[in-house]
């Protein structure tokens, strides 16, 4: 009896030791198949199909890269039109300082707002004022506006009473960002908005604001051609069929929201996304794995929470059936950590999610072509995964289902951020304190230069770090 015994232990080990090796060597063999050079061609091919709006004429030919990048792995994608919603594009503009002549080319990388009208080539005086209360018609009637920070609503419709044909503004109070490139600004979203803002460097804007103040006369021209109409974006899904009509649902906005060149933010997530799809499809097509045992469904948003909306009312009736949303959302950037976080861990069923994303997170850290460092962190809202949560779904008039549902990134924000990290959440690949976590930053944030160059192929490593991340979390979810 006693032998029997011993013998079945041993068995249950041999199983439990060759069940391990097995599930190390199909993670390995992912990993192996992460291609970054991939990556980066997708993200450059992405920002060159232009701002990729939801529902404009880019943000449609997006949707078709990435629709007929799924045809390529083998799958057979949907692509969905969302509901109909105000659209922009800037199809071209210029802003120049036309005199003095010793300031001529000052301005570069200069950014159109996003709902700012059409308008003729024209040239006006310039003129700074500090607040609305400066706002005086005898100074700035048929002249441009130099303004220190993009101007509110009620200052931009007090501009527009007092007579400015013209709004040029920059970023003074932002110090770690926009130096020498311009914030992405949006005026309200409406068809109508009557004069145009353009958003230019720090830099720029201090020069000439310190012209300005030597009385010196700054004549610019301006002009600018934009479409403004109501569009449907275009979504994208594709499934990697499981053995139930359950299914985890991994996500990317393809639109670059902020209406930029969007490299990074989001053109780094989309990339991801399709990187993740092509390596499962291609392991359980080679038989490396079996047939899941729930779907895995891959999503790129047309317009960015707006398009999850959709997706969520025209399938209100299905959503428990979603085991957990992945939401890739600017993976490709960082300035001062080399770090991949997981947010959410502050929303109760997040919980068992995330904990599998720590662990891979500790599991791998400083490994060769890796992160230096992880952690999970508290929610900070702004993106796709929070769309899915009671109190979203509440307002959609949907079940309030309790869904896990979390974002992977590198970068966030264009300031660095530090936040409390939420109770019994101590990352052991985390080399910060740990009582808190310190959010990493990108300087192109929303900008100008959220091209390539400067972010996702400066480091793309990063991208790799979060292909990795979420493929070895879905081989652990489902196939263990």
């Amino acid at each position: 009896m006693i032998f029997f015994r011993w013998l079945i232990v041993l068995l249950l080990f041999v199983i439990v030791s060759f069940y391990a090796l097995s599930q190390s060597a199909v993670e390995k063999k992912y990993i192996s198949r992460v291609s970054q050079q991939r990556l980066q061609q997708n993200v450059r091919d992405l920002v060159k199909i232009g701002h990729r709006m939801g529902g404009t004429k880019s943000g449609d030919n997006s949707s078709r890269y990435v629709y007929n990048a799924f045809r390529t792995y083998g799958y057979k994608p949907d692509l969905i039109k969302d509901q109909e919603k105000l659209t922009f594009s800037a199809e071209r503009w210029s802003l120049q300082i036309e005199q003095p002549k010793r300031l001529r080319g000052l301005i570069q990388h200069e950014w159109l707002a996003n709902y700012s009208p059409s308008v003729k080539r024209d040239t006006a005086q310039l003129v700074f004022i500090k607040s609305i209360k400066d706002a005086d018609k005898t100074l700035i009637d048929s002249g441009i506006v130099l303004l220190e920070n993009p101007p509110t609503e009620e200052l931009y419709e007090a501009l527009v009473e007092a007579g400015t044909r013209c709004i040029v503004c920059y970023v003074a109070s932002h110090s770690n960002a926009y130096s020498n490139w311009a914030m992405i600004y949006s005026l309200k979203e409406r068809k109508d908005n009557p004069i145009p803002v353009f958003t230019i460097s720090n830099i720029a804007g201090k020069r000439i604001r310190a012209e300005l103040d030597k009385d010196t006369r700054i004549v610019m021209r301006f002009f600018a051609r934009t479409k403004i109409k109501l569009a449907k974006p275009k979504t994208v899904i594709a499934t990697l069929n499981g053995s139930t009509d359950e299914y985890y649902l991994v996500c990317a906005h393809g639109d670059s929201d902020s209406g930029g060149p969007g490299a990074d933010d989001n053109a780094s997530g989309v990339s991801g996304l399709l990187e993740i799809a092509r390596n499962l499809k291609h392991l359980v097509d080679n038989k490396t794995l079996p047939i899941p045992r729930c779907s895995i469904r891959f999503v790129a948003w047309g317009s960015e929470t707006f398009s999850t909306k959709n997706y969520i009312k025209k399938n209100e009736k299905e959503l428990n059936k979603i085991r957990g949303v992945i939401n890739i959302d600017e993976i490709g950037s960082g300035k001062t950590r080399s770090c991949i976080y997981f947010e959410g861990n502050d929303i109760p069923q997040n919980q068992d999610l995330l904990r599998v994303f720590e662990k891979i997170g500790e599991e791998y850290v400083d490994k060769y072509g890796f992160w230096k460092e992880a952690t999970t962190n508290p929610a900070q809202g702004g993106t796709d995964s929070y769309i899915f949560l009671p109190q979203s779904l509440d307002r959609l008039d949907v079940p309030e289902i309790k869904i896990p549902s979390i974002t992977v990134f590198t970068t966030a924000w264009n300031e660095p951020k530090a936040m409390q990290q939420t109770h019994g959440w101590i990352s052991k690949a985390w080399k910060g304190h740990p009582d808190s976590v310190n959010i990493d930053y990108s300087p192109y944030y929303h900008s100008s230069l959220d091209i390539p160059a400067f972010t996702t192929d400066k480091e793309p490593s990063r991208m790799v770090w979060a292909v990795n991340a979420v493929g070895i979390s879905l081989i652990r979810l489902i196939w263990n």
